[in-house]
């Protein structure tokens, strides 16, 4: 990202740096829920092991991220999370265009995800899909026929674009590039974060980072894009291959993993997990908390994928 004025006193201490390849698949458990730490200096990333079972749950990581804002010392912890962290707004002017009672901040669309999806186990989201009201915005089965469907876009995803590749339309649930899902638990797993944990959390870029105060600095990520703004393509699986993870490594400034190394996920989730990590290390450094100011108030309506550089030419509305 373009760099800004930034008094050095303003920048957050930081002791470590979470990815998290993010899952809103229905079930407790799943194997493409992919955590990995990376710690100050150039030291590889480490995958992190789950507390219970073989696989991570959503709760888990949950339970995870409250402890380590219940850390005492004066450091952050920075979290990257693959997901939206909120729909397209500035396109029309609303997240859901013609509902006069449709959440129209941030804060509100997390409290409006985990209102419709209360009754769901394991931060599941897909409650929304069948909704009489709001179902009706979401490409999602078993009828497909959203009336109020568009493949619209955020201002980040038409940057992330440009720099390399953009994630899927926030509203569209179906295939493999599925993306509403995942941001809908993401979603719920936001609001009980702010709701337990109050300004002990910011989520980057809505709220403020306050200095000696915030222990947990959530931000947004997109992992693919961490290897498409290199020239690599990863390709399923391609990021599996210790030899092009380790590539993608060291033009984020990390150490690489060990030859024999084999991520764990059916489409390199952990692999995913890792670069994330390390990207987060690489962007934390070089200033990536600056907001642009031509692009702040849609940053703040609608966040930002962190890394992503600012795009001069993003007008809102465009496809």
């Amino acid at each position: 990202m373009r760099q800004y004025e930034s008094k050095p006193s303003s920048l957050p201490a930081l002791s470590g740096f979470l990815g998290i390849d993010w899952s809103g698949a229905k079930g407790q458990r799943h194997t493409g829920l992919q955590l990995a730490m990376a710690r100050l200096g150039t030291a590889a990333p480490h995958s992190l092991t789950p507390p219970r079972a073989t696989s991570w749950s959503r709760p888990d990581v949950l339970d995870l991220l409250l402890g380590l804002a219940a850390d005492t010392a004066d450091a952050a912890m920075l979290v990257g999370i693959d997901f939206a962290f909120a729909h397209p707004f500035v396109d029309v002017g609303a997240y859901y265009p013609g509902r006069a009672d449709a959440p129209a901040t941030p804060a509100a669309l997390w409290a409006h995800a985990e209102a419709i999806n209360a009754a769901e186990p394991y931060l599941y989201g897909g409650a929304m899909f069948g909704h009489a009201v709001w179902g009706d915005f979401y490409l999602a089965p078993p009828h497909y026929a959203a009336a109020r469907y568009q493949s619209r876009r955020r201002i980040t995803e038409l940057a992330a674009r440009a720099a390399g590749r953009s994630p899927s339309p926030t509203f569209k649930a179906v295939g493999a590039d599925n993306v509403a899902t995942g941001s809908l638990a993401g979603m719920r797993l936001l609001h009980q974060l702010k709701q337990k944990l109050a300004n002990r959390v910011a989520v980057w870029p809505f709220d403020q980072i306050v200095l000696g105060q915030t222990k947990l600095i959530l931000v947004e990520i997109f992992p693919s894009f961490y290897f498409y703004r290199l020239g690599m393509v990863p390709a399923r699986r391609a990021a599996a291959h210790v030899g092009f993870l380790n590539q993608a490594l060291a033009a984020y400034d990390s150490a690489g993993m060990a030859s024999d190394f084999v991520p764990a996920g059916k489409d390199a989730d952990e692999a995913d997990a890792i670069i994330a990590a390390a990207a987060l290390r690489y962007f934390a450094g070089a200033n990536g908390f600056a907001l642009p100011p031509a692009q702040e108030p849609a940053m703040r309506q609608e966040g930002w994928i962190f890394g992503v550089p600012e795009w001069p030419d993003a007008v809102a509305g465009q496809p």
